[in-house]
């Protein structure tokens, strides 16, 4: 098959091509910025003529993506071209354009509870699928490390702190009344102590019309031409990303005056206090040999996330990494809980797991054994790109 592929800044991007050719597909990169990610003259043109572009008499079977461009399904729904996106951000604000129900998209969502809701409104353009790992890669660099003599982290996360991005309600709360405040000040307290119920999506306990009013203050950028999206669903993502933000912080702070952790994030937010911050790792060199001499690994889910898993999950056990994290219904779809990784469902369990794990280390080694198995068996890209990459049907 002649796939485009286009390339941003995705992490993802050196992998799914080397595979994508390994199972015998044309892949073509296009490399070229987009000012907007909705509306580009420019960008709209350059694809277009890629598109219309026969290769040895043959046109594009597809377009390929890391997260959803509405740009890119606009001129694929113009030319009648599949376009396939796989998503691995969450929330994924993109997601509500009008170009979303655009026949010709195949659009991968990893997370099976926004897939529902999705079709429960009537969009039937989105398909589940977890994400993947190239499995090989990981295998070469974990057997690589199997004679290094020692750990070099007790405890380690990965991942963003969100410091660094816009966050709509730390934007709004200034303005807001203050029983409206402290209302939603509580209710994500309440949310931060507990990592399975969500207290947030629960109309419940907040329901439509607390969400209307705090809709009142919010300032959004989308433009209503090109985005039909559902303010209540938005503004819950916006409430659970704040969660996250606050959570991380928290939560690193806490641990790390009781356990020897060490971060590995964005350099350019406030620095946490009782954390050893080593910076950024890039993915496909620094990370995985992170994850591999870390006793524990620490992935605390975006609450945005609704029943699926990270892919941070993959990245930590793809390359025999130990997995601690916090709850989310598909990890126990896919794995057995204590066997080939560790869950938690609130903040007293992750603390104790952490002083368990660390003083049972052949436990713990055999946990990470098992987990990479399962993921080397049934998350490759080899084993789930095929199905992917089907347009018919």
């Amino acid at each position: 098959m002649r796939i485009l592929y286009y390339v941003w800044n995705e992490f993802t991007g050196e992998d799914t091509r080397a595979v994508m050719r390994e199972l015998g597909h044309d892949v073509e990169e296009l490399r070229y910025p987009w000012n907007r990610m909705d509306v580009d003259d420019g960008f709209d043109n350059v694809l277009e003529n890629c598109l219309r572009m026969k290769k040895n008499g043959k046109a594009v079977d597809c377009v390929f993506t890391w997260n959803f461009f509405p740009i890119i399904s606009r001129v694929c729904h113009r030319l009648h071209v599949p376009y396939i996106s796989w998503i691995f951000d969450s929330p994924h604000f993109p997601l509500a354009s009008k170009e979303v129900s655009n026949k010709e998209n195949r659009i991968y969502l990893f997370d099976r509870g926004l897939v529902d809701l999705y079709k429960s409104l009537g969009i039937e353009t989105v398909h589940y699928s977890p994400l993947a790992v190239n499995g090989v890669r990981l295998k070469a660099i974990s057997d690589s490390l199997m004679d290094y003599p020692c750990y070099e982290h007790d405890v380690t996360f990965l991942g963003n702190l969100y410091d660094n991005e816009y966050n709509f309600y730390d934007y709004t709360k200034e303005y807001l009344p203050k029983d409206l405040r402290i209302f939603f000040e509580d209710i994500m307290e309440k949310q931060r102590q507990t990592f399975v119920e969500d207290f947030i999506l629960d109309e419940n306990i907040v329901s439509r019309e607390k969400i209307q009013e705090l809709n009142e203050y919010m300032k959004f950028s989308l433009s209503k031409e090109s985005y039909d999206f559902d303010e209540d669903i938005l503004i819950r993502d916006i409430l659970k990303k704040k969660v996250t933000q606050d959570e991380r912080r928290f939560l690193l702070e806490e641990l790390g005056q009781k356990f020897k952790l060490d971060l590995y994030t964005k350099a350019d937010g406030p620095t946490l206090r009782y954390v050893r911050d080593l910076g950024q790792a890039d993915y496909m060199v620094r990370m995985p040999h992170v994850f591999n001499r870390s006793k524990i690994n620490l992935n605390f889910m975006m609450r945005s996330i609704r029943t699926g898993m990270s892919l941070r999950v993959l990245d930590v056990m793809g390359v025999g990494g130990f997995l601690l994290s916090t709850y989310r219904s598909e990890l126990e779809e896919y794995f057995t809980d204590g066997q080939e990784l560790v869950i938690v469902r609130d903040r007293d369990e992750l603390e104790s797991k952490i002083e368990y794990f660390l003083e049972h280390e052949d436990e713990r080694r055999e946990i990470a054994r098992l987990g990479q198995q399962k993921v080397l068996e049934s998350f490759d890209y080899r084993k789930l790109l095929p199905g992917i990459l089907q347009i018919t049907g």
